[in-house]
């Protein structure tokens, strides 16, 4: 075998092995510890927390929260509305209708 071979080869090794460490590395971090000293699997039952109702620290119950007031002013404004409109159509003497007159214009003639 000559020396470039070798050479290659030795070079395909270790780059090799570079690429199997950094993947190791990113495994290791995805997998390990994080920064503040939590797992994986910590770190998913924070996440899974979030998801389920608990009594009202979740992100479930926040959001069943605000679909109740959500629900309660739609209501509250629908009522608003119909006694604004009752009262508006009850006497019509008051609020009158103004009927829109259209003026129509004519074009002037073209002069050569």
């Amino acid at each position: 075998m000559t020396s470039a071979a070798i050479v290659t080869a030795i070079g395909i090794i270790i780059g090799a092995l570079v690429a199997i460490y950094r993947l190791s590395r990113r495994i290791g971090d995805a997998i390990g510890v994080d920064k503040n000293g939590r797992t994986l699997s910590e770190r998913l039952d924070r996440v899974e927390h979030q998801l389920w109702e608990n009594g009202g620290s979740s992100l479930a119950d926040r959001v069943n929260t605000i679909e109740q007031h959500t629900t309660s002013t739609a209501a509250k404004i629908d009522i608003i509305e119909k006694i604004l409109t009752s009262q508006w159509w009850a006497s019509p003497t008051e609020h009158p209708v103004e009927e829109v007159k259209t003026v129509r214009k004519t074009r002037a003639k073209k002069i050569n």
